[in-house]
């Protein structure tokens, strides 16, 4: 039997529908120019020419492949037009875009519920065909958003995941699993330029930056380039006397242009980060991640001394307080003031 090729269906899917368009006999879509249909056709043959240099996945099309070269090089060059958020595609973009209004274009076939993208709605339409792809591992219930199983989990324990190798426990089975790499000599993700290997994908696609000498974290206080957010977090304390970004409104003045922003907030009331399970609204994309704790019963925030475990940071921090002794001083400091002079 001869191979299917893209060349091979170019022959068949020589239907026009006008002078100008051109008809896939597969799947009956129209394009506008041959070169595009010769890209579709790819997508029935398999084929996948494009190849990358430093991970060997391949792509039916070289824009793909130009766009996925950008998470080597750790580029996201689209940026949303209301807030300071950056994206590596224009489709993720523009769904990013859709928070900040209250456009729901995506409609249930079966009920009158609108959806800000097509994900949301499909997976609100396994309600009503009783599909539930999210199942539990610990008793196999079923859960339509992945979401509700995650705080699902929290029935059975804080954490069911538990590493045998140390007091570390996890909500999901695949961060225990990641985790305990880190016990072992297992690195399964190798660099393909050198003979460093990885316990997880994210770390070795941070390490590729080394090899091509990308910085794409600038300060823009000195212009000096890091390869990672947190090597620019820590550079920015050298300047920390210095805050160039000043409130046209009032007198506070911040390190970074993006305190500045989520600050200026406080004064327009804008409130572009909405929770999507009860609307409320906030300032900054941290302040809706605490909140949505809420929700979830989730408490990240875990003890490493008794282990008790908290909503929120700073609850954590008060806590600890106990173990160190810390509350006691203070409050014997308080007790033993001296009486003021009369």
């Amino acid at each position: 039997m001869s191979k299917v090729t893209t060349k091979s269906m170019l022959k068949k899917s020589s239907g026009k529908t006008n002078q100008k368009e051109v008809c896939c006999k597969y799947c009956d879509k129209v394009y506008n120019c041959h070169s595009k249909l010769v890209i579709h056709l790819r997508t029935h043959t398999g084929e996948k020419p494009f190849k990358c240099d430093i991970c060997e996945k391949a792509y039916h099309s070289s824009t793909i492949l130009k766009t996925h070269k950008n998470i080597h090089k750790g580029k996201k060059p689209y940026k949303c037009g209301k807030c300071e958020k950056t994206f590596r595609t224009v489709a993720a973009a523009k769904r990013h875009e859709q928070v900040h209004t209250d456009e729901k274009p995506y409609k249930c076939e079966v009920c009158d519920k609108h959806f800000r993208h097509n994900c949301n709605r499909y997976k609100h339409m396994s309600i009503h065909y009783r599909e539930l792809p999210f199942e539990c591992k610990l008793c196999r219930k079923g859960f339509t958003e992945r979401f509700d199983l995650i705080k699902h989990y929290t029935v059975h324990s804080k954490k069911p995941f538990k590493c045998s190798e140390c007091y570390r426990a996890f909500n999901q089975e695949d961060d225990l699993i990641i985790h305990q790499r880190s016990h072992t000599d297992k690195k399964p993700y190798k660099c393909s330029l050198c003979d460093k290997s990885f316990t997880n994908s994210s770390n070795m696609d941070r390490h590729m930056l080394i090899h091509y000498r990308e910085k794409p974290f600038e300060c823009k206080l000195c212009g000096k380039g890091f390869m990672q957010n947190k090597e620019l977090k820590a550079h920015y304390s050298k300047h920390k006397n210095m805050k160039p970004f000043k409130c046209d409104k009032c007198d506070k003045a911040y390190l970074q242009e993006a305190g500045l922003i989520v600050h200026q907030r406080t004064h327009t009331g804008d409130k572009p980060y909405k929770c999507k399970v009860c609307e409320k609204s906030f300032t900054s994309n941290s302040q809706l991640k605490s909140h949505q704790i809420t929700h979830t019963g989730e408490k990240p925030f875990q003890c490493n001394i008794c282990e008790k475990s908290f909503a929120a940071k700073r609850t954590l921090i008060h806590h600890q307080r106990i173990h160190t002794g810390e509350n006691n001083i203070k409050q014997h400091k308080k007790t033993h003031l001296p009486k003021p002079a009369t």
